[in-house]
C-alpha cells in the first residue's frame, strides 16, 4: 500500500480539526466578550438607575405629587445621563388617602447596541407629626384637675364611658402635673414634679429627647383674599396685615380649604364654624396669634382630622396661643415655636404641638389617634426599603 495515499488524509482531516478546534475558540472567546459586555452594560444601567432614584430625591417634584391621588403614577419621563445612559422615574402613590406613601420606580438603561437595563425601588413616606396627645419642647404644666385621654374617630365618636389609653404626653424639658388625670403615658427628657395625679400608663423621667418639631415657612402669595372671608356683625378682616376678628357674640362660617391669617382673635362669645368638604381637611395657617378663648370654635364634620390650625415662620417674640373648649371643638393645633394655654374648663377634642402647654380649670383634651394617620406636609426617604430588581 502506498503510505502517500494514506497520509494525504490524514492531513486534510488534521486541518479540518484544528479549524474546528480555532473557530471553537473563536466563537467561544467572541461569546466570552458579548458576556462580559452584557455584564458590564447592565451594571452600568444598575448604576444608571440608582443615579435617577438620587437625582429624583433630591428634585423632589413636590407640587405634581401633592396632586396624585391614592392609586395614581407619575411618570416623570426618560432623562439622560453624560455617559450614553438614560433613566426614567415614575412614582406611585400606594396609601388610601391618609399617610402618604410613594413608591418610586427607576428604570435605568444603556443606549448602545448592547444596552442593559436595571431597576431600583426606593420609598418616600410621610412622617406623622400628630402622634402625642401633647407634644412641648420645653415644658407641660397641668393643673386643676385637668384630663387628658384617648379615643379613634375613624372607628367611632368619642365616648366618655369607654375612652382609650392613648393620651400620650410628651415634653422634651420638663413636666409639672397637679391634680391631674391622664389615660395613657407621661415621658419627660427632664423631671416630672406634682402630685395627686393619675397616670394610667405610668410616667417616665429624663427620657432622650426626640427630634424637635420643624417650623414651618409661611405660604407665599399674601394672606387670603378678603373676598374669601365673610361679612358679618362683629366681624373685621383687614386682607393687608391678615389680621381677623370676632366679638361681640359674632358668627364667621369658613367653607373654603385653605387659609392663612396673622392673627385670629374670638372675643365677646364669638364663634367661628367651619363646614369642611366632605372627606375634606381645612388648614388655618397663622403667622402670629390665635386667642379663641373668648369664644368658641364649632367643626361641622365633628372629626379633628378635619380641621387644623398651624404656624408658620419664626417672630421675634412668639405670641402666646389660646384656645377653649366645647361640645364641637375638634381640631388639631401645630405651633411648634408657640406657647399654647388650654383653660376654661372647655373640652378639645385632638392634638397639640407647642413650646410650652399650659392646662388649667379642669379643662380636658381628648386625643384623636386617627391624627397620626392623617396625610403630613413632611416626607422622608425610607432607606430600608431600598431595593434592586434583576436587569437584562
Amino acid at each position: 500500500m502506498s503510505r502517500r495515499g494514506f497520509a494525504l488524509p490524514s492531513v486534510v482531516f488534521a486541518v479540518a480539526i484544528m479549524s474546528i478546534i480555532v473557530v471553537a475558540a473563536l466563537s467561544a472567546s467572541s461569546d466570552e466578550r458579548r458576556a462580559s459586555r452584557a455584564v458590564r452594560e447592565s451594571t452600568l444601567a444598575g448604576y444608571a438607575a440608582e443615579a435617577g432614584l438620587r437625582q429624583t430625591f433630591g428634585a423632589w417634584p413636590s407640587v405634581p405629587v401633592k396632586a396624585l391621588n391614592p392609586g395614581d403614577s407619575l411618570n416623570l419621563g426618560w432623562q439622560n445621563l453624560n455617559n450614553t445612559s438614560q433613566y426614567r422615574a415614575v412614582i406611585h402613590r400606594l396609601d388610601k388617602g391618609g399617610l402618604q406613601e410613594y413608591n418610586v420606580v427607576v428604570q435605568g438603561r444603556r443606549t448602545g447596541l448592547n444596552g442593559g437595563i436595571g431597576t431600583i425601588v426606593g420609598v418616600v413616606g410621610g412622617v406623622p407629626l400628630l402622634t402625642y396627645g401633647v407634644f412641648a419642647q420645653t415644658q407641660i404644666t397641668t393643673s386643676g384637675n385637668a384630663f387628658f385621654d384617648g379615643y379613634d374617630s375613624e372607628e367611632a365618636p368619642y365616648n366618655a364611658a369607654t375612652p382609650d389609653s392613648t393620651a400620650t404626653l410628651w415634653s422634651n424639658g420638663a413636666i409639672s402635673l397637679t391634680n391631674t388625670t391622664v389615660l395613657g403615658t407621661v415621658t419627660s427628657a427632664g423631671a416630672i414634679a406634682g402630685g395627686g395625679n393619675v397616670v394610667s400608663g405610668g410616667s417616665t423621667a429624663l427620657a432622650p429627647a426626640v427630634p424637635p418639631m420643624d417650623i414651618n415657612t409661611c405660604p407665599g402669595g399674601g394672606f387670603t383674599a378678603a373676598a374669601s372671608v365673610p361679612n358679618g356683625a362683629g366681624i373685621a378682616y383687614n386682607a393687608g396685615t391678615g389680621v381677623l376678628t370676632v366679638a361681640g357674640g359674632g358668627t364667621i362660617t369658613l367653607t373654603g380649604a385653605n387659609y392663612y391669617f396673622s392673627r385670629v382673635v374670638l372675643s365677646g362669645n364669638s364663634t367661628l364654624i367651619v363646614n369642611p368638604p366632605a372627606g375634606g381637611h381645612v388648614d388655618v395657617v397663622i403667622s402670629d396669634l390665635l386667642n379663641i378663648s373668648g369664644g368658641t370654635v364649632t367643626n361641622l364634620a365633628s372629626t379633628p382630622t378635619a380641621l387644623g390650625f398651624s404656624s408658620c415662620g419664626s417672630p421675634a417674640v412668639p405670641s402666646t396661643w389660646a384656645l377653649s373648649g366645647g361640645a364641637a371643638s375638634a381640631f388639631s393645633v401645630y405651633a411648634p415655636n408657640h406657647p399654647v394655654t388650654l383653660s376654661g374648663g372647655g373640652e378639645v377634642y385632638g392634638a397639640v404641638v407647642s413650646s410650652t402647654f399650659t392646662i388649667s380649670g379642669g379643662s380636658k383634651l381628648h386625643y384623636d389617634a386617627a391624627l397620626a394617620r392623617q396625610a403630613s406636609k413632611k416626607l422622608v426617604v425610607q432607606r430600608t426599603t431600598w431595593a434592586q430588581l434583576g436587569g437584562n
